[in-house]
C-alpha cells in the first residue's frame, strides 16, 4: 500500500514505536569457537598444492592485529549482497584499504593501516609515513613507496590526467610533495600545515585514488609504453584515449586483473546482461587476529543488481546476508514486521544527514533567480510553507527529525540549537516572506511572476539516492506545499548516470538530495562550495578548484566567506582552532539556511544475517567511514559458514 506520497510499506501498518524503535530486538549469538588453523581451508589447499606461497611469506613481518568485536571467528561462506546500480557497490568498501584507517569508534580517530607508524613534522608541514615491511598486492607483488611515487610522478603531476592537482593535497594554495626516504618510508610536504590529511587518508572519498600498483598500471601508461603498443591497446580496449586506457584498467569493479591491497578482490565483474558480481578474499592480507589467524574470515561475497524494491523485498526475506546502501525507508515496516521471523536481525545506525533537503541553486545562470535565490527571506518563505510534521507523520510515522542541515550531535563541529530557523510550518509567515522578497505580483492563475514579470516556474531536479526517504516522495509533498503560497515548482526524476554528467554543470534550479552531516570536514561540498556536487551552488564549487573553468562562477559575500574560513580549517594544525573554525561555517549556514531541511529518518536500518558474528550493533551510517565498513568487515564471521556456500 502507499503512504503520503508514495512510500511502500507492504504487509501491515506497524505503529510508530514498532517499526520506528531504537532498540533492537534481537542479540548477537555467542561466538563460535575458532579452529587453529592461520589461514582460511581454501588458501592452505593452494599452499599445499605448490600454487601460491606460505602465510609467512605473503604477510608482513608486523602484521595490523584486529581485535574482533565480539571474539575470533571461523573461515569461510560467502556473504549474499545486493545493489541498485551496476556500476557502484558496497565492493569497493571490501577491496579498499589506505595508508591510515579508521577506528571503529564514535567519532572515529585515524589509526595505522598500511602505514604501521607516522611522525607530523614543521608544524603540520610535513608527514613522514612508515610502511609496513612485506606488504604485497593481492597477486603476490611487493607495495612500497614506489608505488605511491608512481602515481604522484605519473598521475597526479602530470596535466593531461590530473589537469588539477587533488585539492585534498593541497595547503596554502600549493601542491604537496613526495619524497621517498626508503621503499618503506615516504615524506609528504606541504607550503602551509594541513590539519586534515590523516583524517583525508581514511576518507576513500578522498584518498581513494592514492595507491595504484606500479608494476600493473606503468604497461597502460605513454611515459612507459612505446606508441605503437598504446595504440593497439586502445584498440584492444575500444577507448580513445590513453586515459581512458588507465582509467578502465584502474577500475576495480571492472577489471579482475586489477591487484588490491583490500580484504576481498573482484573475481567475477557485472558485464554484459549479467546482474552479479563475485569478490573472493585476497590471500596476501596484510590484517590477523589476536592469534595471529590471517583475515578476512569470510571467503568472499555476492553482489546482484536489483531493482530497489526487489531488493528490499530480498532483505526483509532473509536472502542479504549483509545490506546498508540501498535499503530505503519505505521498506522499514516490512524489515521490522519479518524480523522475528527471518533469520536475520535490523540493526539501528545512526544516519549521516540523510535530511530530505531542497537545494536551490545559488549559482543559477539566470541572474534573475539567482538574486531571488540568494535572497534569505525567499528561503525563509518557502520553508515556512512546508509542512514538516505532516511529512514526517506520513513518510516517518511521527519518528523522524524536522531540521535543516547544520552538522548533527555526532559531529564534533555541531553546535546544539542549529538548524531550527524558519522550520515553522506558517502559510502567513510563508507569504509574508515571499513579498517581502519581491514576489508581490501574480498571473491570473494566482501564481506568483518572477521579478522580471515572467512566470516563476521553477524544476526540481533528483534520482533515486539509495538511503533514507525516497526523495521523490519528500518532493512531492514540497510541491503541494509551495503551491499553496503560489510557487510552481515540477520534479524531474533522472538516471544517477545522467545525475553525475549534468548536475556539475549547474544548469538547474533546484537539485532534491540529502546533505551529510557527519565528518564533513573532509567532504566538504556539503557546506562549503568546493565541487560541482555542491548542490547548493555548484558552480561556486566549480570555481574553488578552478576558477576558469567552463561551468565555473565566483562567488561573493558570505558565500565566498566559506571558502576562506575552509582554507584557514584546512590549514590550521591546532584541534581546538580548527574546531572553532568549521562552528563558524555552521553558524553561517544557520544564519542563511542556504539548504533547506525537510525530516530526517531516526536511524538507518543495516540488515545482518543472524549467522554473522563481530557485527557492530551500533554506529553512524556514512559514507565517510565507509557505511557498513565501520564495523572491519575483514573481521565479520559465519558462525555456520557452511550454509553459506
Amino acid at each position: 500500500m502507499k503512504v503520503g506520497g508514495g512510500a511502500l510499506v507492504g504487509g501491515t501498518m506497524l505503529s510508530a514505536c514498532s517499526f520506528l524503535s531504537t532498540d533492537p530486538k534481537k542479540k548477537a549469538g555467542p561466538s563460535k569457537a575458532a579452529s587453529g588453523a592461520k589461514e582460511a581451508p581454501m588458501l592452505a589447499e593452494q599452499v599445499k598444492a605448490g600454487k601460491l606461497s606460505p602465510l609467512a611469506e605473503r604477510i608482513p613481518k608486523k602484521p595490523m592485529v584486529v581485535k574482533p568485536l565480539q571474539g575470533p571467528g571461523v573461515y569461510g561462506g560467502m556473504l549474499q549482497r545486493a545493489q541498485i546500480d551496476r556500476n557502484f557497490s558496497s565492493n569497493q568498501y571490501m577491496t579498499w584499504a589506505s595508508l591510515v584507517e579508521w577506528t571503529p569508534t564514535t567519532p572515529p580517530e585515524p589509526g595505522p593501516g598500511l602505514a604501521e607508524s607516522w611522525e607530523i613534522e614543521d608544524g603540520g608541514k610535513a608527514y613522514v609515513f612508515h610502511l609496513r615491511d612485506g606488504l604485497k598486492w593481492s597477486d603476490g607483488e611487493p607495495f612500497t613507496t614506489d608505488d605511491l611515487m608512481f602515481v604522484y610522478e605519473n598521475v597526479y603531476t602530470n596535466p593531461e590526467h590530473y589537469p588539477v592537482f587533488p585539492t585534498w593535497l593541497t595547503a596554502g594554495g600549493k601542491p604537496a610533495k613526495f619524497v621517498q626516504v626508503d621503499k618503506q618510508t615516504i615524506r609528504f610536504e606541504f607550503a602551509a600545515p594541513h590539519g586534515l590529511l590523516l583524517k583525508y587518508l581514511c576518507f576513500m572519498g578522498a584518498s581513494g585514488d592514492l595507491l595504484h600498483p606500479r608494476h600493473y598500471l606503468k604497461q597502460f601508461h605513454p611515459r612507459f609504453v612505446d606508441k605503437t603498443k598504446l595504440a593497439a591497446l586502445l584498440k584492444e580496449y575500444k577507448v580513445a584515449t590513453w586515459q581512458d586506457l588507465y582509467g578502465n584498467r584502474r577500475s576495480i569493479w571492472l577489471n579482475p586483473d586489477y591487484p588490491v591491497l583490500g580484504p576481498w578482490r573482484v573475481t567475477k565483474p557485472i558485464s554484459g546482461s549479467g546482474n552479479t558480481a563475485t569478490v573472493e578474499r585476497n590471500p596476501y592480507y596484510w590484517k590477523v587476529d589476536p592469534d595471529g589467524r590471517q583475515l578476512p574470515y569470510i571467503d568472499g561475497a555476492v553482489f546482484t543488481v536489483l531493482p530497489g524494491e526487489t531488493l528490499g523485498l530480498r532483505a526483509s526475506n532473509g536472502q542479504l546476508d549483509l545490506a546498508a546502501w540501498d535499503i530505503q525507508s519505505a521498506v522499514i515496516p516490512l524489515l521490522i514486521e519479518n524480523e522475528e521471523a527471518k533469520p536475520y536481525k535490523v540493526l539501528r545506525w545512526t544516519p549521516d544527514g540523510m535530511f530530505s533537503a531542497v537545494n536551490l541553486n545559488q549559482s543559477h545562470p539566470d541572474p534573475v533567480l539567482r538574486r531571488l535565490f540568494q535572497n534569505v527571506e525567499f528561503r525563509a518563505g518557502l520553508s515556512h510553507a512546508i509542512n514538516r510534521q505532516e511529512m514526517n507523520d506520513a513518510l516517518l510515522a511521527g519518528q523522524g527529525i524536522m531540521t535543516h542541515p547544520c552538522a548533527q550531535p555526532e559531529d564534533p563541529y555541531f553546535v546544539k540549537g542549529m538548524g531550527e530557523r524558519f522550520t515553522e510550518f506558517d502559510l502567513d509567515k510563508a507569504n509574508e516572506y515571499l513579498d517581502s522578497a519581491g514576489l508581490t505580483r501574480r498571473g491570473s492563475d494566482g501564481r506568483r511572476l518572477r521579478p522580471d514579470g515572467r512566470p516563476l516556474k521553477l524544476i526540481a531536479t533528483t534520482f533515486e539516492v539509495g538511503v533514507g526517504v525516497a526523495m521523490v516522495d519528500v518532493l512531492e509533498y514540497v510541491r503541494r506545499y509551495w503551491a499553496k503560497v503560489g510557487i510552481t515548482m515540477s520534479i524531474k526524476n533522472i538516471s544517477n548516470t545522467l545525475w553525475y554528467q549534468q548536475i556539475p554543470q549547474g544548469n538547474y534550479d533546484i537539485a532534491g538530495y540529502p546533505p551529510a552531516g557527519y565528518l564533513w570536514d573532509i567532504d566538504s561540498l556539503w557546506y562549503v562550495p568546493t565541487s560541482g556536487l555542491t548542490y547548493w551552488a555548484p558552480k561556486y564549487g566549480n570555481w574553488y578548484g578552478d576558477p576558469k573553468g567552463k561551468f565555473s562562477m565566483k562567488p561573493e559575500g558570505e558565500i565566498r566567506q566559506l571558502q576562506v574560513l575552509y582554507d584557514e580549517l584546512k590549514q590550521t594544525a591546532d584541534d581546538q582552532a580548527r574546531l572553532q573554525i568549521g562552528q563558524e561555517v555552521l553558524k553561517l549556514h544557520d544564519k542563511n539556511v542556504w539548504i533547506i531541511g525537510t525530516v530526517k529518518p531516526p536511524f538507518t536500518p543495516v540488515v545482518v544475517s543472524e549467522d554473522l558474528g563481530n557485527v557492530r550493533e551500533k554506529a553512524v551510517a556514512s559514507f565517510r567511514t565507509h557505511y557498513e565498513a565501520a564495523m572491519d568487515l575483514s573481521q565479520l564471521y559465519f558462525k555456520n559458514p557452511d550454509r553459506h556456500s
